[in-house]
């Protein structure tokens, strides 16, 4: 993908997302699959699951009836669930062609009691090559960044602190006075 292209690939994208400047990161997650199912004219499912040790940190798949399937492991921060969701939804934008289920295996994956064994089993047969793979952390790099971006430009109150956890024992290690709001 040229460099322009992906600009406005970017651009349109983070307008599409329209998003609250309340969101949290995992609406981020959700309005991300509800646009790009709209784009695709075709249902998304994204769960959250855990992958196991072995590697795996998401996979997209599509079933028979043409509905793709979204898996990003449960053993990470929300941010980093987005970056993972970031690179799947990468390969869709540039076109890369996902493994394809049977009937029995695309009723496999949507439902919860799929061993994480099974999910590194179909994350496997991916057809996706290391240029494909490239593409994807490249676009999902862009998208990061420019989600990352809009993150910054949204107005937010100062956190002050309070109570007495290690935060706000941090705070007042590194100056900070009530009676001044700052550090002294």
């Amino acid at each position: 993908m040229k460099a322009k292209e992906l600009r406005a690939l970017r651009d349109g994208l983070i307008r599409e997302l329209d998003l609250d400047r309340s969101a949290t990161t995992e609406a981020v997650c959700v309005r991300l699959c509800e646009v790009m199912a709209r784009r695709l004219r075709r249902e998304i499912i994204l769960r959250f699951d855990d992958l196991g040790a072995g590697g795996t940190s998401g996979l997209w798949a599509v079933t028979e009836d043409e509905v793709h399937v979204i898996i990003v492991t449960t053993a990470r921060s929300w941010v980093h669930r987005l970056l993972i969701l970031l690179h799947e939804i990468a390969h869709m934008l540039c076109g890369h062609q996902p493994p394809r289920l049977d009937a029995e295996e695309g009723r496999r994956l949507l439902y919860p009691d799929l061993s994480p064994s099974m999910l590194r089993i179909l994350a496997g047969r991916t057809n996706l090559s290391r240029q494909d793979e490239r593409e994807a952390d490249r676009v999902a790099g862009v998208l990061t960044r420019a989600l990352i971006e809009w993150a910054g430009q949204q107005p937010h109150e100062p956190s002050r602190p309070d109570g007495d956890d290690l935060a706000t024992r941090a705070w007042y290690t590194f100056g900070y006075s009530p009676e001044r709001g700052d550090r002294g």
